[in-house]
């Protein structure tokens, strides 16, 4: 049962998300939308630019 990141396309949020099956749909915890996507490789941040938080590539993962 793999933990996946995902962002919601209705709210920009980024979250984690234990899955137990590949036909199990997945629902925003902040706004409770069904358009999500699967990232690849790509880290959540909170805050730090102001702008309330996103989605960033992974800085520490050592490619470029």
């Amino acid at each position: 049962m793999p933990i996946y990141e995902y962002k919601c396309k209705t709210c920009d949020n980024c979250f984690e998300k234990l899955v137990f099956s590949e036909d199990e749909e997945i629902c925003c915890p902040s706004c409770n939308g069904r358009k999500t996507k699967k990232l690849m490789s790509a880290g959540c941040f909170v805050g730090g630019s102001g702008d309330g938080g996103g989605c960033a590539p992974n800085a520490s993962s050592g490619f470029s």
